[in-house]
């Protein structure tokens, strides 16, 4: 008999567990094995701007909507007004032309009523009711035709009449239609004329505001030209004084005694100090020479020293390009020594490649050694 074991919760989160472990395995090694993005990578920052530009590409095509959708509303709005009065204008000529059909246009008035109307037979009279004859006399012979003539007059009276009728139903259909016509302009007329009266008031009511604009802009300027006329007065008699206290003052009188230094004797106020005495011009030369002097032996003093340094250098420039010299004959004889140790070095890596290949190396591995390899990212 076989025996099933039943799975407790200790192997459902074992099993859950394998499962969470084996989904981090296939995410980790198509992470692992994409060469791209393990060499090369992710551009962050051009990802970044690509998504910044859909974002304000999608940010102005929304902008743009809600102004084609406003502007689809603003006129849908103004084609049910118009739509609603076209509507209210095509009921009230439909209501005048019911209304002239219920007063001129009756059934009982139309030339073939008579062929139509319900009550013809007891309107009709015997056609012998002319004739004296008895009850039981026929009333009617196949053929015969009494009132021909009589009915004949009546016809072209009643044809007569019907054209006459016919006449002056189409001159008053015309006329009731250009009335209408008329009505209907008069009424366009209205509305353009009430139209360009809001208009002109709209323009008008402009026009005022920019007139009362134009008179506050006016005093505006007007006080402040006024304000600047009154500071450039006061500006003006501020320079008149300062150039008087100028012209009066110690600095440009030169007087010396002002440039004295409550600090001591020989020293002086810089921006009061107008100047050297003779006396201090005299002394002020002689130090000049002194330095001139002195600056010339130390110029004669560095070109001795940069001539030696220059004799120096240069020998001691000999002394690099002789031992360069040595140099690059030691590393040429350097470079033969070991390009003949490589090739001594590359026989033998020859000879020992062909022994493991002959002898070590003879059997070749096959795909399914090389699938082994490279299966996993631990």
């Amino acid at each position: 008999m076989m025996k099933m074991q039943i799975a407790n919760e200790q192997d459902r989160k074992e099993a859950q567990n394998r499962e969470r472990r084996r989904q981090c395995e296939l995410e980790r090694r198509s992470r692992i094995f994409n060469a791209r993005n393990r060499k090369i990578g992710v551009d962050l920052p051009f990802l970044e701007r690509q998504v910044a530009e859909k974002r304000a590409e999608r940010d102005e095509q929304h902008r743009r909507d809600l102004a084609f959708a406003a502007q689809m509303i603003k006129d849908s709005n103004l084609a049910k007004v118009l739509e609603a009065r076209e509507q209210e204008e095509r009921r009230r000529i439909g209501a005048e032309i019911d209304n002239y059909r219920t007063l001129y246009q009756r059934p009982q008035d139309r030339r073939e009523f008579d062929l139509n109307d319900p009550d013809v037979l007891k309107k009709q009279l015997p056609p012998r009711a002319s004739d004296v004859i008895g009850m039981s006399s026929a009333q009617k012979f196949e053929g015969e035709d009494l009132e021909y003539e009589e009915r004949k007059k009546i016809m072209a009276v009643q044809k007569n009449s019907w054209l006459e009728q016919q006449v002056q139903e189409r001159k008053a259909a015309e006329e009731e239609r250009k009335a209408a016509e008329a009505a209907y302009m008069m009424a366009i007329k209205a509305r353009d004329a009430r139209a360009s009266e809001l208009d002109r008031m709209e323009g008008e009511c402009r026009y005022r505001l920019g007139q009362a604009n134009l008179r506050y802009n006016e005093a505006l300027a007007a006080e402040r030209k006024q304000l600047e006329q009154v500071l450039k007065e006061q500006e003006d008699a501020d320079n008149t004084a300062e150039m008087y206290n100028n012209l009066t003052s110690d600095m440009l009188t030169e007087n010396p005694d002002v440039a004295k230094s409550a600090l001591g004797k020989n020293r002086a106020i810089g921006f009061m100090y107008k100047g050297m005495n003779p006396e201090e011009q005299k002394k002020f030369y002689a130090a000049q020479k002194e330095q001139m002097a002195a600056a010339k032996a130390k110029r004669e003093a560095d070109e001795k020293m940069e001539a030696e340094w220059q004799a120096l250098a240069k020998s001691i420039q000999n002394e690099v390009a002789r031992q360069d010299i040595q140099e690059q004959r030691r590393r040429r004889e350097m470079a033969r020594q070991l390009m003949e140790e490589n090739q001594l070095l590359a026989m033998a890596q020859k000879e020992k490649e062909k022994y493991f290949r002959e002898v070590v190396n003879n059997n070749t591995p096959t795909d399914l050694y090389y699938s082994q390899f490279n299966t996993t990212t631990r």
